[in-house]
């Protein structure tokens, strides 16, 4: 069976101009792989290197009826976030974005404590992180219009959680000249969802209730063009917390045998994962295959309902699909234990991006 090693975090991602590779329990002070020597091959000034550098910034939450992704985009001329929320009995799509101006960094470095914000009076949105006061929370408070209902939203989640866990990769991406660097954090969330009303529909508030979160921050050397697809889920299987987030890049050579950034958390408990294969034969909005060599990741993955960005700033041009949907099959954990994954709601991506 695959195994890989958790290790404890290094104090730099990046060491005398070279990545640090590994899996790391927890995570290091910052999240930064500005200064890598050379990353594509050539010796250009470090100022142009580092601007080749992506970053994005995920809040996945699955809470009473609700399943959404707030997703912030640092591409460092401009700053990009989406909201977007689906109602997991009527299938219902509810979607916000916000284009930011200039700013120094949308999304900051440091893990221990930071926050990621989008100011919009019509779009605020605030995802905050704290481990010296034991928290992390997501507020959001987004204007309406004739077809979409005002929404509010305020979720919060304790580090010390049993059900907690934090994990560090960095991984080539695609050569070990350059990298791809992950923290990842399995959450219980607490608190409530709120939509006004519109010409159709009521006004409805979620009491406060308890649920799942998935925050994410990646920081990755890209290419020119890259496409991906990522498919994550958090929710509860036979009394049991369980988390999965599986990643793979389409635009490069697939390795099934080296380093990943897919994760399985059950409970505290995380299983780092194998290279997966991620296929949708029939076109993104039919069934999706997901297996891995190891017999450890046998998925399928229904969509329910598609939400589609096509967006063009100055140069950078970019296609996402966020899709909401279910998986079935089974996951297996690093001690052999099967994970039955029925009916299991959760959010799979695809993204292609042109710099």
């Amino acid at each position: 069976m695959y195994s890989r090693e958790i290790s404890p975090p290094p104090e730099h991602l990046v060491s005398n101009g070279k990545p640090v590779f590994g899996t790391f329990a927890g995570f290091p002070k910052k999240l930064d792989i500005r200064g890598v020597e050379a990353p594509f091959g050539l010796p250009l000034p470090r100022l142009l290197t580092n601007f080749r550098i992506k970053s994005s910034l995920t809040f996945l939450f699955n809470i009473s009826s609700y399943i959404g992704t707030v997703d912030f985009f640092d591409q460092k001329i401009f700053g990009y976030a989406e909201v977007t929320i689906w109602d997991k009995e009527t299938n219902r799509k509810l979607s916000y974005r916000i284009l930011m101006g200039p700013r120094r960094r949308f999304i900051p470095h440091i893990i221990e404590t930071g926050y990621c914000v989008s100011f919009s009076k019509k779009r605020y949105i605030r995802i905050s992180w704290d481990h010296s006061r034991d928290r992390l929370s997501l507020i959001f408070n987004l204007a309406g219009d004739s077809a979409r209902p005002s929404v509010t939203g305020a979720f919060m989640a304790h580090y010390s959680t049993a059900g907690q866990g934090e994990i560090t990769t960095c991984i080539p991406s695609p050569t070990k000249r350059r990298c791809s660097a992950s923290y990842i954090a399995a959450s219980q969330i607490h608190g409530s969802l709120s939509l006004g009303s519109t010409r159709l529909s009521k006004a409805v508030t979620m009491a406060d209730t308890d649920g799942h979160a998935v925050f994410s921050i990646n920081r990755n050397y890209y290419n020119f063009v890259s496409e991906a697809v990522f498919v994550t889920a958090a929710g509860i299987i036979n009394g049991k917390s369980v988390t999965f987030t599986i990643h793979t890049m389409l635009d490069e050579d697939d390795d099934m045998t080296g380093d990943t950034q897919n994760l399985l958390f059950v409970d505290k408990e995380c299983t780092p994962l194998p290279p997966v294969l991620i296929t949708y034969p029939f076109g993104l909005t039919n069934k999706w295959i997901i297996q891995d060599t190891e017999n450890m990741v046998d998925l399928t993955f229904t969509p329910v309902s598609d939400n589609f960005r096509d967006m063009s700033f100055f140069v950078i041009h970019t296609k996402f699909h966020t899709i909401f949907g279910r998986f079935e099959g089974t996951l297996k954990t690093k001690d052999g234990t099967s994970i039955p994954v029925h009916n299991f709601e959760g959010i799979a991506k695809h993204q292609l991006l042109r710099l």
